[in-house]
């Protein structure tokens, strides 16, 4: 790692958050609490990492007349924001349902789609300790061609790479074995079970180790959260057979589980670029997952 700033490419989104006061009533009215704020899985991890003091870059695509507000907000966390701006596609949107620990999410991608890859300069590259990419890119605006060569040109400049697969739907419409190929050379996996039991092409009753094992083909290090059974952590160093370790989940009470992965991702990497191990990075991620999930919405706290 030469450079000491974190690089994430990938989507910027307008979250329209739903909580339901009660259980919904189909066909009628259901009083619920909505709000609208700024999200994307990238923009959100950037957003954490800037918040906890990172110096962090951020590529993505936004609708004609929205880069303004999205780069202030970005700004308003501490990330250097670089965007373009799609003359054709509106913002990309999200509308979560929230039901307790279950999310639903309705998505137009919007702008993401259309991201383009030559926004991640060279210049960005030599200042970055870490480029994080995310699932969601890959689907379409990223093909595994352009990811190969941007995973190359990062370990070029001496980058390590890390990537969230983001989502099981997303996987299984790309396709599980187009996915594997398009994500190989990666330094590090961050998925959730659900999404490294599908990648892993174990059965839904795998355990954690196993998953987070069976995973090593993918990238020599995998760092697998697992909701309320905690983070499972695999390694693979050369010539040594591969470590798993298991942390204990964080307790803390659930407002709205939306920012949970993000923030994780956030506080792992930060802690990775001040130098810490895969173990101390992951129990800085849940720190900061216990913070994102007392609140509503992706981002952090103001301030």
């Amino acid at each position: 790692m030469t450079g000491s700033r974190a690089l994430l490419v990938g989507d910027v989104i307008d979250d329209i958050i739903v909580v339901p006061t009660g259980p919904i009533r189909p066909d009628t009215d259901t009083a619920s609490r909505i709000a609208r704020l700024p999200g994307g899985s990238a923009a959100n991890t950037a957003a954490w990492l800037g918040w906890l003091g990172a110096g962090v870059d951020f590529v993505g695509r936004v609708g004609v007349g929205d880069g303004e507000r999205h780069t202030r907000e970005l700004a308003d966390a501490g990330v250097d924001a670089h965007l373009g701006e799609d003359a054709v596609r509106a913002t990309g949107t999200i509308v979560i349902l929230v039901e307790g620990q279950r999310r639903t999410m309705l998505t137009d991608r919007g702008a993401n789609a259309a991201l383009d890859p030559a926004q991640v300069t060279d210049a960005l590259l030599a200042t970055a300790g870490i480029l994080h990419l995310t699932g969601y890119s890959l689907v379409d605006a990223l093909p595994a061609r352009v990811v190969r060569e941007l995973v190359e040109r990062a370990h070029a400049h001496g980058a390590s790479v890390s990537l969230d697969p983001s989502s099981t739907g997303f996987i299984a419409d790309h396709g599980v074995e187009a996915f594997r190929r398009a994500i190989a050379g990666v330094d590090v996996l961050r998925p959730n079970l659900d999404e490294g039991r599908l990648l892993a092409g174990l059965d839904a009753g795998a355990p954690p180790a196993l998953v987070a094992e069976a995973l090593l083909d993918l990238a020599p290090a995998v760092v697998l959260t697992c909701g309320a059974a905690g983070v499972t952590i695999a390694e693979l160093r050369a010539g040594e057979s591969a470590s798993v370790v298991s942390l204990d989940a964080e307790r803390v009470a659930t407002v709205d589980p939306t920012g949970a992965g993000d923030s994780f991702t956030a506080g792992f990497l930060a802690a990775r670029l001040a130098g810490a191990d895969l173990t101390r990075a992951a129990r800085e991620g849940q720190r900061a997952a216990a913070i994102a999930v007392s609140r509503v919405g992706g981002r952090p706290p103001a301030g």
